[in-house]
Formats: C-alpha cells, structure tokens, sequence
C-alpha cells in the first residue's frame, strides 16, 4: 500500500533535465495541458472553460453578430471548418480562403483584420496568397463554395 502511494507521488512530480547551453528538455510525468513553446517565443494561455460552465456562452458571444447571426457562418461551423469557439480547425492559407469567402458574402470590410482579430492571427493576407499558390486550394474552394451555396 505505502509502495503504490510513492509511486503515485513520484508521478505527480515532474523533473526537468537539460544540459547547460542546450535548448533539449526531457519531461518526466504527465505533459496534460502543458504548452511546449520554441526558445524566445510568446505564448499567451487563457484558461479553458468547462462544457457545462456559462463563460462558455459568453466566450461564443465573442463572434461578432455579422457572423454568429448568418447561414454562411452557421454552415461553415456545420461543415467543421470552425469550432464552436469560432476557431478555424484547417490550415492557415485555408483559414483565409474561407475568410476571404466569408467577408464577401456578408460584405465585411476591412476583411483582413477583422478575422485577424477574431482568430488571433497576423499576416492572413500573406496566408490568402500562400493558398493562392498550392495546387489544393482549388479544391478547398470548391469545397467551400458547395458548403456555402
């Protein structure tokens, strides 16, 4: 019995091991909601509301009304491309087709920024003509028209 409540503590406790000049960490114990970041990197955490909490309303209340109130939007959630926090599930040059699409269709100006500040992203114009270069995104775009239409 003392024996498996020692192993459990040893668990719980996570020792960090790295050798002086290297940027190379080992973790020993459970990584669950921890965030890994490169050398020099911000990294901005917000806690994560429970399913079942209210702040989750709140926090779907964030998506500006141009958008939770419309089809387009309420479809492209549907269709799995968003989560229901707003979030983009698909790559970044993907996000910003479906940001382009969705701008014009609501007729959203400044579209750029506007998804740049709800999706917490920077440069989506750089992404947009990324996209503009794979071979993919004409079927992504498809894709999306078939969603939206």
């Amino acid at each position: 019995m003392e024996g498996e409540e020692d192993m459990e503590e040893e668990k719980k406790n996570v020792v960090n091991h790295f050798a002086a000049g290297s940027n190379c960490q080992v973790f020993n114990g459970s990584i669950t909601g921890c965030v890994f970041a490169m050398p020099g990197s911000t990294v901005y955490q917000q806690p994560k509301e429970e399913a079942g909490d209210e702040g989750h309303d709140q926090q779907t209340s964030d998506i500006p009304a141009v958008l939770a109130d419309s089809e387009p939007w309420r479809r492209v959630q549907q269709a799995g491309l968003v989560d229901v926090d707003g979030q983009p599930t698909v790559s970044r040059p993907e996000a910003a087709l479906i940001a382009d699409m969705l701008a014009e269709r609501l007729a959203i100006t400044n579209k750029w920024k506007f998804f740049e500040q709800l999706w917490h992203r920077n440069n989506m114009r750089g992404d947009y003509n990324t996209a503009l270069d794979q071979r993919k995104t004409l079927k992504f775009q498809e894709r999306l028209k078939n969603i939206l239409t």
